[in-house]
């Protein structure tokens, strides 16, 4: 019923106004109620003492004259009176008593008149006749020390009642005036009160609802004042601490969200609660789809779980390798504590070290590969050289055989060398270009012409397609002529007797594309993806045979890719070889600049 403050003070408010009221009215009705009846028994008693002195003389030898008292209290003009005899009998009473005539002569049989009549100085009481208060008195008439007769008074308090009855008919008038102006000022002043704590709870629904600009007028310095004060401090602080949490917010997403490593965070039972987009990409997934489930259900073949039940039973951060398909990734594993030091979940960052583990290999291939080529033909010169120390020197054709043997060698461990420093010098970028517009077709044809005679012994047909307008290239004549000749050699080398091999140069949009392709032994398509790693060969044997030093392939991807171009191959095992690379056009090269 009383929910609203408001309507608590108003209630309050009428509530003590209501108990003072009464406690006042009560306190003021019963002083009065007691000066009236005071008064009039003073004023019964004042008779009393009046008739007392004119009735002693109507005593005779002791007791009173009972004619005479009839007769003067027959010509009594003020009140009901009663004189009774030392034995109770009715020997006058005043002509306003109406029972006159009926009493004279009788008993006066009554509880108030018992008392004076054995000497009790004065009796008092209240009762009521024909529905009116009456207060009466009884006095001994008293005689040479003896009661000769009681004098018998009656007084109505009527009138006093009526006065009171107006009296308090006023007080409640008054009371309900108070009332009425006490509800109007209480809800004025319960509004001073209330209001503010209005606006405090309306600005407080308008924070809740995230709208943190609110403010509080503060119209006074008491508690409500204050109030506003706290109110409006808070909304500063708390939107000062908002901005910073939204703000450490922001860089937190925007790490994770930019970092390359991908990160997976989960709660203290284990499921996914966080996957940044590095973690989508790595591990293919999408966040929305894993969020919530547990690591063993997403990725079973990661064995999450076990490094993530570890790192939380032994409260510390682990690293453990996993092989996601054809990934390789290195993930740490750190479990978050709470409060208590309470397990609060794990944080997994995942770092992809695929390429990093496919370039450690390359490496140790490259190292076993260097190395192996170096010794083939170290063992072999060594061995030749022991041998023509050992005496084979005095012979001449076996000293020039071995010569020859150990030249070819050298020269093999020259082109090695050659080839490694010319890797080098395109990895760290050192070497000098010479790049300027050229004809491509020109070029292939001096390249073609420098191996015919390979070609020839091999009873080997090159044709060659020029394309009608071919547009001059940019490239540098000296490495674009070594990546050609590379080709064409390899063409040649593997491609069987009276076989075929077509030369190809077109335009294609900006780029101008070379195509050799030869009806050679093939590749196998298992082999094709690792075609331009360095030192590597389909059939080792056979490329050692024919002097190759199997960097051919490499160095050349590293010049077109270097020259702005890009090289791939194609080949059927049985059918032939087709390289084709493109390098960038003169023309489409000059409108670009203009």
């Amino acid at each position: 019923m009383l929910r609203s403050i408001q309507s608590k003070l108003i209630f309050v408010y009428l509530l003590l106004i209501l108990v003072a009221f009464q406690l006042s009215g009560l306190y003021l009705l019963k002083n009065l109620e007691r000066a009236y009846v005071r008064q009039v028994e003073d004023d019964l008693s004042q008779r009393a003492q009046l008739l007392i002195g004119q009735l002693s003389g109507y005593s005779v030898g002791g007791k009173l004259d009972a004619q005479g008292v009839n007769q003067f209290m027959a010509s009594w003009p003020v009140g009901n009176a009663i004189v009774l005899d030392a034995n109770g009998t009715v020997i006058g009473a005043t002509p306003r008593q109406q029972e006159h005539a009926a009493l004279l002569g009788k008993k006066f049989s009554n509880d108030d008149v018992s008392p004076a009549l054995v000497g009790a100085p004065k009796t008092t009481s209240r009762g009521e006749e024909n529905g009116e208060p009456m207060t009466y008195l009884a006095v001994p008439l008293i005689s040479l020390n003896r009661v000769i007769g009681v004098v018998y008074l009656k007084g109505s308090l009527k009138e006093a009642y009526d006065r009171l009855k107006n009296i308090r008919d006023m007080l409640m008038t008054a009371a309900a005036i108070a009332l009425g102006a006490t509800a109007m000022l209480s809800v004025m002043l319960a509004r001073t009160i209330t209001g503010p704590v209005r606006e405090v709870t309306r600005k407080a629904g308008e924070m809740a609802g995230g709208n943190f600009n609110q403010t509080i007028e503060v119209r006074s310095s008491d508690e409500v004042g204050q109030l506003g004060e706290m109110f409006n401090r808070m909304t500063s602080r708390l939107k000062q601490t908002l901005e910073e949490i939204q703000g450490e917010k922001n860089k937190a997403e925007a790490i994770l969200s930019h970092m390359a490593d991908g990160l997976l965070a989960f709660g203290a039972t284990g499921q996914i609660i966080i996957v940044n987009p590095a973690a989508e990409r790595i591990l293919g997934i999408i966040e929305a789809d894993v969020l919530g489930q547990l690591p063993q259900h997403v990725w079973p073949e990661m064995k999450l779980d076990t490094a993530l039940a570890k790192a939380r039973e032994e409260g510390r951060s682990l690293t453990q390798e996993i092989h996601f398909g054809p990934q390789v990734l290195l993930a740490h594993v750190t479990p978050l504590q709470g409060e208590r030091s309470q397990p609060a979940g794990t944080v997994v960052v995942l770092h992809d070290i695929t390429e990093m583990e496919k370039l450690e290999r390359m490496r140790r291939d490259f190292v076993a590969n260097v190395s192996h080529e170096l010794k083939t033909p170290l063992t072999t010169v060594k061995s030749y050289v022991e041998t023509l120390l050992d005496g084979a020197a005095e012979e001449p054709e076996v000293r020039a055989r071995f010569l020859r043997v150990v030249e070819a060698e050298t020269d093999r461990m020259a082109r090695l060398v050659k080839d490694l420093l010319h890797l080098s010098q395109l990895d760290q970028g050192s070497i000098n270009w010479d790049i300027q517009p050229y004809e491509v077709p020109a070029l292939m044809e001096e390249c073609v012409a420098k191996l015919a005679v390979p070609a020839g012994r091999k009873n080997l047909s090159i044709r060659r397609v020029y394309a009608p307008g071919v547009s001059q290239a940019l490239f540098d004549r000296d490495k674009l002529h070594q990546v050609i000749l590379n080709l064409l050699a390899n063409a040649i080398e593997f491609t069987p007797v009276k076989g075929e091999i077509t030369v190809d140069v077109r335009n294609d949009g900006a780029m101008v594309k070379v195509t050799v392709k030869d009806s050679g032994i093939g590749i196998p398509k298992e082999d094709l993806p690792r075609i331009f790693e360095r030192f590597y060969r389909v059939d080792k044997a056979r490329s050692r045979m024919l002097g190759g030093t199997g960097l051919g392939l490499a160095i050349a991807r590293q010049i077109v890719e270097l020259l702005g171009g890009a090289i791939s191959i194609d080949s059927e095992l049985g059918k032939g070889t087709e390289v084709v690379f493109t390098i960038p056009a003169a023309l489409a090269a000059e409108s670009e600049v203009s």
